[in-house]
């Protein structure tokens, strides 16, 4: 059934897991959680082992998907999730014909979304005091 969901579109996925995920109540614990689970699945030595992480964190992603920012940078913010979980979409593509070479390759992606958006949602001293938005 789950490799069956893998045949959908990234867009079809994430509404279809929306639907029965919750809101986190901690973001930042969620995104430790969701941290902890990339390695796990970066250390897989085998594609099924690796999809069970890469389902564990999309569905960590939704939970944070469906949580409400602050406005100013709601928008950016569900953007780098769903990038996030477009590149999770592909993985799967690539544990579901068994290359987990590749899936770790395109897993690696996740760390630049991560860092791009990061610098989002905290931003530094001086970009708040002078300002870039």
């Amino acid at each position: 059934m789950i490799f069956g969901m893998l045949q959908f579109s990234g867009q079809v996925y994430a509404q279809e897991s929306a639907e029965k995920v919750v809101a986190s109540t901690d973001v930042e614990a969620t995104m430790k959680s969701m941290s902890f689970t990339y390695r796990q699945a970066m250390q897989a030595a085998d594609p099924k082992a690796m999809h069970s992480m890469v389902d564990k964190l999309q569905q960590l992603v939704s939970s944070v998907q469906v949580v409400q920012f602050e406005p100013k940078r709601q928008t950016i913010l569900q953007q780098g999730l769903q990038e996030v979980q477009t590149q999770l979409n592909l993985v799967q593509q690539s544990l579901g014909a068994s290359d987990i070479k590749k899936a770790k390759q395109q897993l690696q992606e996740v760390i630049a979304l991560k860092k791009q958006y990061h610098k989002e949602r905290s931003p530094s001293i001086w970009r708040l005091l002078f300002g870039s938005e």
